[in-house]
């Protein structure tokens, strides 16, 4: 029976392309493989200098063993451009030319920059002179994430401090694959000759009064010497230079601290602790003794005497918290509290559980919140959030005094946004529908730019230790705004907001559909990407010069003749599982490929629990080599099928995903009704968290020719105990990550609230190992031995066909990540899926299709 009325938004939302011709072709592995890209951009403090990252083609990388997978964050080169001679792009010299290399930042004075560098398994960070193009590297091997926590800082125009990693760990991120292979095999031979101990010990942390600090080096580097000196011993995060620049504030980290076998675990339990240092005299000092902060929190005040962070009390944890002031002379602390307030989470918008950033308003703060709900009016919350969690109140910036007062600064704008775009002395920058608004310390708000003629969107920048989509721009570093939708399109370039309000400056679009990318109001430049359906190409603009931009690089244009298909929204009543009162419209996503004819095509339904697909056109349509992509099916006749699965109607009472299966059958009769698709040739696919998902699926529905499950996990309690894959190897704090998925309050698709101590019953109900006898499609399972989900997960889940006599076979792929990096492995993974295909009868055998 069909789910309600079905609606088939078939022409509407299809990506424009050239009509299906009988000469035109899909998407090709060797199309794929031959993918270029391109990463951040940036320009000096002073407007000379524009470097922004290029990626070679993918099959040309220098070597495929960057992190877990190195298709979409790895392959990337740093090109330079001299604005003030004119002359054309070029490789940075002094960077190794054979090394993946990535922006870091520049220094202050623009007359250096810094770079991260892999190569097989080395990573480094270097300092590199502008005009000369030398390059200094430094040891130790900094410590880094994308999160932005372990960040490098310029302390001047000489130096640089950066968090690194302890002995023995120098390879561990960036090189984990090769870190791991490399220690493994120097293991195994040294017990194969007999002559060395090759043990190590795992033990559980007792319960401590105080915690040690974690391992690693806090170092300054001269960049024009190359000499690094340890300034202390330990991790340190959030690295924060003050104002007048003879201060840092840091907050040092903990090992991880013992488990409470009574409390549920949101995250590996370590405290951070506010330091800052004396640049000068390199003396330490610990502030706000007792509380535990949250990284990424810290800002100093403009005038340099105060420090502002969220933390809460030893032994509370992220929803107690509050903001924090202290005095850097005196340490006094000063509690912000927000009673009836709830505090707007960064995880709403698919990050971490953390507030959005405050900033200092004078003497009072602004915060960014909503009011709590009825019946917690004299409370101060931090509710944990799901990632665009539907139903919430609107949020707004609020002034915030220490006597906890507080008023809303604006409640009359529209779609106002979380992140600051700069803040001064005299101005918190702030985005709305209506423009851009300094919120001054005195509470007044003032219009710095009109939005009348067009949107604004914040551009973020982004470096290698910190990717742009987080979106927390640093204070005195100005910000780029693009203007879109209004008759002249364009960039917004706007000064630092070091004293009085920002100077702004307008540069119009170069060509239609021109995005900036970054900007330089000193330099009256800015530099758009124009993406076409295939490729993309960067044109840069500056003030007084051509209007239609000075092309600097192009990509993909061997793309131009590819027939990627044609993407459909399929709009449907979606039920609750466990309560048919409950229902919303929701669409699932529907591929057809080029040259499609009225004969119903075989069917790839991809499942991901939480997944709310959008189909609208992208441009371009392919941003990068993936090696999952979805034209790939395409371009092998197949229609392709996001199904809509969101958490609210996957998760039932008696697990998180019990009720997936009633969604996709669900999305499965609307897209039947599309009449494109053939029903005796559907193949389940799921990867990743979607690998578990589509495995339950086919235990519950007996709608699919065959399953394909890779890189994922099949038995919920052995995973809640096991390792995190390869990442436990050498680092065994990793030991016990995977409880967080299971426990945590929000953030996770696999919660269920509880351990297998207390409701091994719902770990039970979920996992596909105890359901393989249910299962009747043949299944063909991948993994790898390196992915940070553990292979042994999909060895139960062969082992478990096998004696429940199933037609399943088991592909391992050794040396990799989360699914294949290496070209050869991925044509392997095609023609595997090729030769499944024809075995099970969904697709008839070309030649060529056979494994060799």
């Amino acid at each position: 029976m069909l789910p309600g009325p079905i609606v088939l938004a078939l022409a509407a939302c299809s990506i424009v392309l050239p009509p299906g011709t009988a000469t035109s072709q899909g998407l090709t592995l060797d199309a794929l493989l031959k993918m270029e890209g391109l990463g951040e951009a940036r320009f000096d403090s002073t407007g000379r200098w524009l470097v922004f990252e290029r990626i070679r083609p993918y099959e040309t990388f220098p070597d495929y063993s960057y992190r877990t997978h190195a298709f979409h964050s790895s392959g990337h080169q740093v090109w330079r451009v001299d604005l003030q001679d004119g002359s054309e792009p070029e490789l940075m010299p002094g960077i190794d030319p054979s090394a993946h290399a990535w922006i870091e930042s520049f220094s202050p004075d623009g007359t250096r920059l810094a770079v991260m560098q892999y190569r097989a398994g080395i990573f480094s960070l270097s300092a590199c002179e502008m005009e000369t193009g030398r390059c200094k590297v430094f040891e130790p091997v900094p410590r880094t994430d994308w999160t932005g926590n372990y960040r490098p800082v310029w302390i001047s125009d000489e130096e640089l401090v950066y968090t690194a990693l302890p002995e023995g760990q120098e390879a561990a991120q960036a090189g984990l694959r090769a870190a791991t292979g490399a220690w493994l095999t120097r293991s195994w031979a040294a017990a194969w000759r007999g002559d060395t101990v090759t043990s190590d010990e795992v033990r559980t942390r007792r319960p401590v009064t105080h915690s040690d600090p974690a391992s690693g080096f806090l170092v300054k580097a001269n960049v024009r010497t190359g000499e690094t000196t340890i300034l202390a011993q330990g991790r340190y995060a959030d690295l924060r230079l003050s104002p007048g620049g003879d201060r840092l504030a840091a907050l040092a980290v903990s090992e991880p601290l013992p488990l409470d076998p009574d409390r549920l675990q949101a995250a590996i339990p370590r405290q951070r602790r506010l330091v800052y240092f004396d640049l000068e005299t390199g003396s330490q000092e610990q502030l706000a003794e007792g509380m535990d902060f949250a990284a990424y929190t810290l800002a100093w005040a403009p005038e340099g005497d105060r420090l502002l962070g969220f933390a809460w009390e030893d032994g509370g944890g992220p929803s107690s918290g509050r903001f924090r002031v202290i005095e850097t002379a005196t340490g006094k602390l000063t509690t912000y509290t927000h009673t009836g307030l709830d505090l707007a989470s960064e995880r709403e918008r698919g990050f971490a559980m953390r507030p959005e950033r405050a900033a200092f308003l004078g003497k009072d703060i602004a915060i960014f919140a909503r009011p709590v709900s009825i019946g917690h009016e004299r409370e101060a919350l931090f509710t944990p959030r799901d990632i665009g969690e539907p139903g919430l109140a609107r949020t707004d910036w609020y002034r915030l005094s220490a006597d906890g007062a507080h008023e809303v600064l604006t409640g009359d704008l529209d779609d106002v946004s979380s992140v600051p775009l700069e803040m001064g002395a005299d101005c918190v920058l702030i985005k709305a529908r209506q423009g851009l608004y300094c919120l001054s310390s005195g509470g007044q708000r003032k219009q710095l730019v009109n939005a009348a003629s067009g949107n604004l969107r914040f551009v973020p920048a982004g470096s290698y230790s910190t990717y742009g989509s987080l979106s927390r721009p640093d204070a005195g570093a100005g910000a780029l705004s693009e203007v879109r939708g209004g008759d002249v399109p364009g960039a917004m370039l706007i000064g630092p907001a070091s004293a009085g309000l920002p100077d702004t400056k307008f540069l119009k679009s170069p060509a239609k559909g021109a995005v900036p990318i970054a900007g330089s109001l000193k330099g009256g430049a800015a530099l758009f990407r124009v993406g076409s359906r295939t490729g993309a190409e960067l044109l840069l603009v500056r003030e007084g010069a051509d209007t239609r931009g000075r092309p600097l690089a192009r990509i993909n244009d061997h793309l131009q003749d590819v027939a990627f298909g044609t993407w459909h929204s399929v709009s449907y009543r979606l039920e609750h599982p466990g309560d048919a009162s409950v229902a919303e419209d929701v669409a699932s996503c529907l591929l057809l490929p080029p040259n499609t004819t009225e004969v119903p095509l075989p069917l790839i339904v991809e499942v991901y629990p939480g997944t709310v697909p959008r189909c609208e056109p992208r441009t371009p349509i392919l941003s990068y080599p993936n090696p999952n992509s979805p034209y790939l099916w395409a371009g092998r006749g197949y229609a392709y099928a996001r199904i809509a699965l969101p958490r609210d109607y996957i998760g039932t009472e008696d697990g998180p995903i019990a009720g997936m299966d009633e969604a996709v059958d669900t999305g499965l009769d609307a897209l039947l009704a599309t009449g494109h698709i053939d029903p005796d040739k559907i193949v389940l696919s799921g990867f990743s968290q979607g690998a578990v998902s589509a495995l339950y699926v086919a235990a519950h529905s007996h709608r699919f020719a065959a399953i394909i499950a890779r890189n994922g996990w099949a038995d919920l309690t052995s995973h809640y105990f096991g390792p995190p894959g390869i990442y436990s190897i050498l680092d065994p704090d990793y030991f016990g990550s995977e409880f967080i998925r299971y426990e945590a309050e929000a953030g996770s698709e696999f919660s269920i609230g509880q351990t297998p101590f207390d409701a091994p019953e719902a770990f039970n109900r979920n996992s596909p190992v105890l359901l393989a006898k249910q299962i009747d499609a043949p299944v063909l399972l991948m993994h790898s031995d390196m992915d940070s989900f553990s292979m042994d997960q999909f060895d139960e889940m062969y082992s478990a066909l096998l004696r429940a006599g199933k037609d399943a076979r088991y592909v391992r792929y050794w040396g990799e990540g989360h699914g294949p990096s290496s070209p050869a492995n991925i044509r392997d993974m095609w023609a595997r899926f090729n030769a499944f295909m024809e075995e099970v009868g969904v697709m008839p055998s070309v030649d060529g299709s056979a494994l060799e």
